[in-house]
């Protein structure tokens, strides 16, 4: 019986660990562990039953690169396992497994390099060429990460070996395998591969890496985003291994070709290329760090292709454009004129790029799009404000004058820290007022985010951020506190809404806050306006204590906000709808205190509601001139005057609702 069990354990434990199916698995494991607890004679019972779990087994990825692995360091064991992955699995129809397979593989590769290095990849090499797709894409990832794997142990690869593993996408082009049914599917599988023979160093002639470089390049322009990474991440690897060493010729050819891609009428090809250069190393930067930034700073705008906007080519921008700062930061010298160079241009150029980008409010047919490109500039402005402290920090530490001066530990509008060159207090207010912005919007998402980033740049343990004005109110309304649910609208707003207590903050946050107030979800809407009108009506005293009241102040800043967005329909309707709900509680009415602002509220809604067809906009107009209009003095007079004009309206609706104002 021992014999027959010795050869059905490898079997069992192969389902258990292998299988496509998580019943089949766990039924598997269980059987196995029966026989260990009847026959007691499997090789290393116990020991796998413990680890081949009913729980272990649930998740596919981590029976195949966790479970196995453990199970496989026993001898009888590795090579029915290496042998399932490559007669089955790697040849298996789901690509996602096919992938899994790979992984691994490579990772069994610890237990025996030389049958990994011998007869696995004999095997797999030719069948890289196959005709049937499912086996050509899953040998071609299987042999890439074997070969990475065996550099990582320290294998050293021999001649033909090597000349095995660069023959592969060459013959891969040869063979058309990137035509018709499956190309994009090799595509992606040979970016995998050019990466790990990359970072395993193997041996190219140049005429191979001229070819491999060509097919980076057109996966690069493929629209398929899945395929762009995965050229991306290959270039990232290749290029430090093969071409910096080769010339500066070839850098600037490198650059320049990243460069016009950004041009390219082909927004895929622009997508790519913003990203190529995020990942360009140190010594290639070097060459054109002022073209490549001033190029990717260009291309974070919507302006920048008016006539053909895309909005994950302005996404990539972004992600491109800090990767960029970080890398030239992290190796150039700061006291040497390109360091500080490099560094001025972060704060001239960079970090108003970056808050263009966070204006980014494209639709289309998708939606709010342009939420992507503000998510990734948040992203980006934070890395940036950590680059410019630090550099601060460093110029500080250095000057003698101030070896002996303790690090402030709270700032506000009327105390800036005067050790800060490069993160002023301007750069400050403009980073908390424009996050803020997006943490009192409508989408949930990006309200979280933006907290959760102004959260970082207050408490950084590593970084301090100095400069920052009202500090101390930003730490109470924003506390250090992980478990807030700040997606939530009832929990965000009752706090976010103090923000508007900062003079420098208030108008920035209520052009966002009046999105959520006034905008068409009856939850967020509710929630926010609640919060708002309990702002309005706590007594406390205003942090910008001038003898004003909140109404007042608020009533100022939504001027500002009508005369700042004039014409833009996004933002002038919530507007107004918030006017509307305001002055149905109560706010605004107080006469004597509020003659200024009725004024030029009358005089701002006659452009924005003549020749206007959108019926929400003018409805909320039209309840706003009818609440003005009870006012016994010219500027009532006026509003009523605008009123009676719309009773000849050309369409009912609106007639019928000035009407019902008179």
């Amino acid at each position: 019986m021992k014999v027959v069990l010795e050869q059905l354990a490898p079997h069992l434990l192969t389902v258990a660990c292998y299988d496509r199916e998580v019943n089949c698995r766990r039924a598997a494991s269980a059987a196995f562990q029966e026989n260990v607890g009847r026959q007691g004679t499997y090789p290393h019972g116990i020991d796998i039953v413990n680890t081949t779990d009913y729980f272990a087994l649930a998740s596919r990825s981590n029976s195949y690169l966790s479970v196995a692995v453990s199970v496989a360091r026993y001898k009888e064991y590795v090579y029915p396992f290496a042998e399932e992955l490559l007669c089955n699995k790697i040849t298996h129809w789901e690509k996602s497994l096919r992938e899994l397979a790979a992984q691994a593989l490579a990772l069994l590769v610890q237990y025996d390099m030389d049958y990994f290095s011998g007869h696995a990849l004999k095997k797999l090499i030719p069948c890289t060429l196959s005709s049937d797709l499912c086996t050509r894409h899953g040998a071609t990832l299987a042999a890439g990460e074997i070969a990475l794997k065996l550099h990582q142990l320290g294998f050293i690869f021999t001649t033909d070996m090597q000349r095995g593993l660069s023959g592969i996408v060459p013959a891969i082009e040869k063979a058309r395998l990137y035509r018709g049914k499956g190309g994009e599917i090799m595509r992606s599988a040979v970016s995998r591969f050019i990466a790990c023979i990359s970072m395993a160093a193997i041996s190219l002639n140049e005429k191979t890496k001229r070819s491999l470089v060509e097919t980076l390049n057109e996966n690069l322009k493929h629209p398929n985003s899945q395929i762009q990474c995965a050229a991306v991440d290959a270039l990232k690897h290749f290029i430090p291994t093969y071409l910096v060493s080769a010339g500066e010729k070839i850098a600037n050819d490198v650059i320049s070709k990243y460069v016009t891609l950004l041009d390219d009428p082909n927004v895929a090809a622009r997508r790519g290329g913003a990203l190529a250069l995020g990942i360009l190393p140190y010594e290639f930067l070097l060459l054109k760090w002022m073209p490549v930034m001033s190029k990717l700073c260009s291309s974070c705008t919507i302006e920048d292709k008016a006539d053909d906007p895309d909005a994950e080519a302005r996404v990539n921008s972004v992600r491109g454009l800090i990767l960029v700062c970080e890398t030239l930061t992290s190796n150039v010298d700061q006291s040497s004129d390109i360091g500080e160079s490099v560094y001025a241009y972060i704060k001239v150029e960079v970090m108003p790029a970056l808050f263009r980008a966070l204006d980014d409010y494209a639709v289309d047919n998708r939606g709010d799009v342009g939420s992507w490109v503000r998510e990734a500039a948040m992203d980006a402005l934070e890395r940036c404000t950590f680059i410019l402290c630090k550099r601060d920090a460093v110029a500080v530490r250095a000057a003698p004058a101030a070896e002996d001066e303790s690090e402030p530990s709270d700032m506000d509008a009327n105390a800036i820290s005067t050790t800060c060159q490069l993160f002023d207090s301007a750069i400050a207010q403009g980073l908390v007022a424009g996050i803020a912005k997006q943490a009192v919007e409508k989408i949930d998402k990006i309200r979280e985010i933006a907290v959760r980033t102004l959260q970082r740049i207050l408490y950084n343990q590593e970084q301090f951020v100095p400069s920052i004005p009202y500090r101390k109110l930003l730490e109470e309304i924003i506390p250090n506190n992980s478990d807030l649910e700040w997606a939530v609208p009832t929990v965000s707003y009752p706090r976010l809404v103090k923000i508007l207590q900062a003079s420098c903050y208030s108008k920035p946050v209520l052009s966002g806050l009046v999105i959520s107030t006034g905008g068409l979800q009856e939850s967020l809407r509710k929630a926010s306006t609640s919060a708002l009108v309990g702002y309005l009506q706590d007594s406390s005293i205003n942090i910008d204590d001038k003898g004003k009241s909140r109404e007042y102040l608020l009533s100022h800043d939504i001027l500002w906000v009508l005369q700042r967005y004039q014409k833009c329909d996004r933002v002038i309707t919530p507007t107004l709808k918030t006017i509307e709900t305001l002055l149905s509680k109560q706010v605004f009415l107080n006469k004597e205190g509020h003659g200024d602002f009725y004024s030029e509220l009358v005089n701002l809604l006659g452009p924005e509601l003549k020749g206007s067809k959108d019926f929400t906009k003018l409805c909320a107009g039209l309840s706003i001139l009818g609440y003005i209009s009870s006012q016994l003095d010219g500027t009532g007079t006026k509003a009523f005057s605008q009123l009676l004009v719309f009773l000849g309206h050309r369409y009912p609706k609106i007639r019928k609702a000035a009407a019902d104002q008179v």
